[in-house]
């Protein structure tokens, strides 16, 4: 019960921070929508899109960092919490490497397919994946080290100073390239904010000359999972504008992106539960405590506030879209049903994929969540005659995705238990 009460009260902390960015990325958004033109609009989400793709590294070290830095600082051990951050800044430093050859190597490609007009798009987009990988870091360990207060001051940071140097340099007349810019500018206060709360850990950090106190081939074994867990719920994330850019046109793209801007509110709203739920698990899941009131906690906070946050939105959506967005936005209305169709069920893989790498068992979501992928790709490759068909194709096998890992979840649950009441009745 106290833990249920420790996850409420931590949601709630992280749930006023998160909105607090939440605005911000909302009024970057109305902002910069407002202050360009539609056919830079799309780029400038384009270019969003692609970050998202190029930041799973980051995503994947953040969970990976709070993972084991919370499983450290259960048992109280700060050499093993000094242990881990050296060999993740050591993980950071061979990804970035590889990120960055890999995206000089594809650089035309990328610029070819989403029809971006300059390769300095990509190389922009390359930047801020780059810098990313050390906030990733520093996010980690606040998330790990149950921090909430700072872990939602970051995310704060982070938009906050994305919206202020993005009207900065687009009053300039950096068009695309001052928003480029300013998520560069911003991330970077959140890294010098997070070192400075994890400075304690940090300092030691490069001095420290023990032994390395994680199992390599486990560490190997969850990052494996991890990658393909992420990969895939980023992809879905960002993959709907990246699928609008790649088969409609650059209007109709910046049409769609300010839909996506109003429908993905109701995704947003359930990132404190998310954040909170994993190390609170990871931890209750070290002593051998059972974690699937958390996960049901979870679902119903989490869920439940994206559907009222979505009806809400298809309902007085359009007055939205009038008022922030204006006359040129308004044939987007049409679309927020159908972006609210694909968010909703990716809310609930979203907080699946987070129980289930807290807990250790991302076999069968990482197959369920590739073949997934693989067909809503197929699928819309094919079958792409309009925007609302592309989102209901989505939803529909995203919604598919979530029914078999939570009915494969429950089966799981039910084998733990009639382990456990086995084992207690050869005791007796």
């Amino acid at each position: 019960m106290k833990k249920i009460q420790e996850f409420e009260k931590n949601s709630l902390i992280l749930f006023i921070l998160m909105m607090v960015s939440n605005v911000c990325n909302y009024i970057f958004q109305i902002t910069v929508g407002n202050m360009m033109t539609v056919e830079d609009y799309g780029i400038v989400n384009t270019v969003l899109g692609i970050v998202g793709i190029l930041t799973i590294p980051t995503t994947i070290i953040a969970m990976i960092s709070a993972r084991y830095i919370a499983l450290s600082a259960t048992i109280g051990n700060e050499d093993e919490i000094v242990s881990v951050l050296q060999l993740l800044v050591r993980f950071v430093a061979a990804v970035g490497v590889i990120l960055l050859c890999a995206g000089f190597v594809g650089i035309e490609g990328i610029t070819r397919i989403f029809s971006l007009g300059s390769k300095n798009y990509v190389i922009g987009a390359l930047l801020i994946a780059i810098v990313n990988l050390f906030f990733s870091v520093t996010s980690g360990t606040l998330q790990g080290l149950k921090k909430f207060f700072p872990y939602g001051i970051q995310t704060v940071l982070t938009s906050g100073g994305k919206l202020f140097f993005s009207i900065v340099f687009i009053i300039i007349g950096w068009r695309v390239y001052g928003v480029i810019a300013a998520l560069i500018c911003g991330v970077f206060l959140s890294i010098l904010y997070g070192m400075y709360h994890t400075k304690v850990y940090i300092k030691r950090t490069f001095s420290y000359k023990g032994k390395c106190v994680i199992d390599i081939k486990e560490f190997c074994k969850y990052a494996v999972g991890a990658i393909v867990a992420q990969s895939c719920v980023i992809a879905f994330t960002n993959g709907d504008i990246l699928l609008v850019k790649a088969f409609f046109s650059d209007m109709e793209a910046g049409i769609y992106s300010s839909a996506m801007v109003i429908g993905k509110i109701a995704m947003y709203v359930s990132t404190a539960v998310i954040a909170t739920l994993f190390p609170l698990v990871v931890e209750q899941e070290q002593k051998g405590e059972t974690t699937v009131p958390l996960l049901k906690k979870a679902l119903f906070y989490g869920g439940g506030m994206a559907l009222v946050c979505a009806i809400g939105m298809i309902t007085l959506g359009k007055y939205v879209i009038g008022i922030l967005f204006g006359e040129r936005y308004k044939a987007a209305i049409i679309y927020l049903p159908y972006v609210c169709l694909f968010v909703i069920p990716l809310i609930f893989i979203t907080i699946l994929m987070n129980y289930v790498l807290a807990i250790g068992k991302t076999k069968f979501f990482g197959i369920s969540i590739v073949i997934g992928l693989g067909t809503i790709i197929g699928v819309c490759g094919i079958m792409h005659d309009t925007i609302p068909h592309i989102m209901t194709i989505c939803g529909a096998i995203l919604t598919i995705v979530f029914l078999c890992n939570l009915l494969y979840l429950w089966f799981l649950n039910q084998k733990n238990k009639n382990v456990i009441d086995l084992e207690n009745s050869n005791e007796d």
